[in-house]
């Protein structure tokens, strides 16, 4: 294997290391303050180290006016709306089941894009939705068929699926128009800005237990400002350009396997036979349906080599 590709390929893999630990760090975070003040704080950190990083590099782009409604739109989905869901859904589930009904947005999005932009939806995708979607149903449900995780965290975990596949669909101007590094930068800091208000009256409503203990939780805090809402997401836009959508798109299998590794090893969360067939159905079924894509693919590269 080329040297390049071993870059490529190594940057997908720490990018969903990080993205796996996330549901790690933000159980921990949200142990001392609200989801709130997490996600605000969090996006502080990710756009200062952003703006340090496109401004040394010089990979600053220049935004122009009449798209600044665009980037609104886009910031008002992700990050505002889906750390909404996914903060407050983490908050009354654990790591493992979180990242595992998250893991499902692969899967929606092309079921979101045949409605809304008409492209087509193959068979395979919705085998893998419906494998994928047992696999979670086998993670909530234990032998009495009773929810093992709180209705609250499911119903917010699965708005923030929603939001991050209307996110997808109204993203694709933004991808045309600017660098994926510069997209993200832009929301964070519109983000930020929408979060001022909401963290003011949370702090009444849902008032961080722990604040005045930094130590307790500025060393994840940080992890993922850094790691996972600048680093990873650098990584992951560097292997997405050399590897393409449907190549890259299966790393994202491996999120909720290394969520349930740390899990177990971090937090000490119990890995029952359960969960352990749900991740494998969950991941199963996101392969099933990137099948066709990834086989397309390999003859593209096959006939481009002849």
């Amino acid at each position: 294997m080329k040297e390049s590709n071993i870059l490529t390929h190594a940057a997908g893999i720490i990018a969903m290391t990080a993205w796996g630990l996330s549901f790690i760090w933000s159980t921990q975070v949200y142990e001392s303050l609200n989801p709130t003040t997490t996600i605000f704080l969090r996006l502080v950190v990710a756009t200062i180290f952003f703006t340090a990083i496109l401004f040394i590099f010089r990979l600053n782009e220049k935004i122009r006016k009449e798209h600044l409604a665009l980037f609104a739109l886009a910031a008002l989905f992700e990050p505002f709306l889906y750390f909404i869901c996914e903060g407050y859904g983490l908050k009354n589930t654990s790591p493992i089941i979180g990242s595992a009904i998250v893991a499902m947005i692969p899967l929606v999005t092309p079921i979101a894009a045949a409605i809304f932009l008409k492209e087509k939806l193959t068979p395979m995708n919705i085998v893998g939705l419906f494998v994928s979607f047992f696999g979670v149903v086998t993670m909530l449900l234990n032998k009495d068929m009773v929810l093992t995780a709180s209705p609250k965290g499911i119903l917010f975990l699965s708005g923030a699926v929603l939001v991050a596949v209307g996110y997808s669909v109204a993203l694709i101007k933004l991808t045309k128009l600017y660098r994926p590094l510069t997209i993200t930068w832009m929301q964070n800091i519109i983000g930020m800005i929408y979060f001022i208000p909401l963290v003011i009256v949370m702090g009444r409503l849902d008032p961080s237990p722990n604040y005045a203990n930094v130590r307790a939780y500025i060393v994840p805090l940080v992890c993922l400002g850094v790691f996972c809402s600048a680093i990873a997401y650098a990584l992951w836009a560097f292997a997405y350009s050399k590897l393409g959508a449907s190549k890259a798109n299966v790393y994202n299998n491996l999120i909720p396997v290394f969520t349930a590794i740390f899990s177990y090893f971090i937090i000490h969360e119990s890995l029952t036979p359960q969960k352990i067939i749900g991740i494998v159905l969950v991941v199963f079924g996101l392969v099933l349906s990137q099948l066709k894509d990834l086989r397309q693919a390999r003859l593209s590269r096959e006939k481009s080599t002849k």
